[in-house]
């Protein structure tokens, strides 16, 4: 049976973007706002309910950025200056490596807010990947990559122990640096040492997700890794190129197209999928937008959530 999931950040509603402006002015109070939050959060959840979608994600709604969350969250990190994500027309607060990477055991509920999903549905948790975060910092800390990567990976094993006691089920770790610009033996190397720092063993669910690039070259070693799902960018990797691998693990068809407002058909997801299907023979599939919805304009995201659905029921 085909499931669905998000596999990122969801666009904010008008109300929540001017509360946040608001807020920064010190306009309205922070009870103010964090139910401004809480009412975007509901409205998701609501979405995500009716869509039939197999696990809740929160849509990190309070989160400016992959990464930022973790100068709180981290010790040894701080906040640095903007710089653009990747080839996107949106930036990010570059993390500022300044001594040794601990998990500050604190603050976990203001980023995965557990609270406010419900309590009978699967939740599932978005993480940077050890590899992206360590290559999109400002590194003044560690004389060795692989070093900072390894205590990053052991810092996101902490966080998932104790979200793991919240009722997460899945944890996705996005890794966009590792198929964006040319992967390297030592990129792949370091990678599979965090996943056996940071996935392995946890009795949970556990994911890759790749976007902005093609996984193609490299997923023969991926697919050793010790991860149940690799959720790849359909629009960067030619579907073609995958019957060269055996796929052992559960396959992520990123077939929404978080970067582009155009709608897809739910017919011809269910073409795609079907060929996917008979070509791969996967260990099982999910759909899934190729990468943040938070690019694109809230109406956008929602109808194409509602995409998902129905190429999900298509499928059968």
């Amino acid at each position: 049976m085909v499931q669905a999931h998000l596999t990122g950040s969801f666009p904010r509603s008008e109300g929540l973007i001017e509360a946040t402006r608001a807020a920064a002015r010190a306009k309205i109070s922070r009870p103010d706002l964090e139910e401004a939050y809480r009412k975007d959060l509901e409205e998701l959840v609501q979405l995500q309910s009716e869509a039939g979608l197999d696990f809740v994600v929160d849509g990190q709604l309070n989160w400016q950025d992959l990464f930022r969350p973790f100068s709180e969250l981290f010790e040894g990190v701080q906040l640095g200056s903007l710089e653009r994500w990747f080839d996107n027309n949106t930036f990010y607060r570059r993390p500022v490596v300044v001594d040794k990477i601990r998990f500050r055991g604190n603050s976990l509920d203001r980023y995965f807010r557990y609270r406010f999903l419900p309590s009978n549905y699967a939740k599932k948790a978005i993480l940077p990947g050890p590899c992206t975060f360590a290559a999109m910092s400002q590194i003044n800390a560690y004389q060795s990559t692989a070093d900072l990567v390894d205590d990053i990976a052991h810092s996101l094993r902490e966080i998932i122990t104790q979200l793991r006691r919240s009722g997460y089920q899945y944890f996705q770790f996005n890794e966009p640096y590792i198929c964006f610009g040319k992967t390297t033996e030592e990129d792949l190397d370091m990678l599979k040492h965090a996943l056996e720092t940071c996935a392995k063993g946890i009795g949970e669910k556990t994911a890759l997700q790749f976007y902005f690039g093609d996984a193609s070259s490299f997923l023969d070693n991926i697919l050793e890794y010790p991860i149940d799902c690799v959720g790849l960018d359909l629009y960067a990797t030619c579907v073609d190129s995958l019957t060269e691998h055996d796929f052992t693990k559960e396959l992520g068809c990123g077939c929404i197209d978080g970067r582009n407002s155009l709608l897809e058909s739910a017919e011809d997801l269910k073409k795609l999928i079907g060929r996917i299907e008979e070509a791969v023979e996967p260990k099982s599939i999910f759909l899934c937008p190729n990468c943040d919805l938070e690019f694109l304009p809230q109406t956008i995201a929602e109808k194409k959530v509602r995409i998902l659905s129905e190429a999900k029921s298509k499928i059968g």
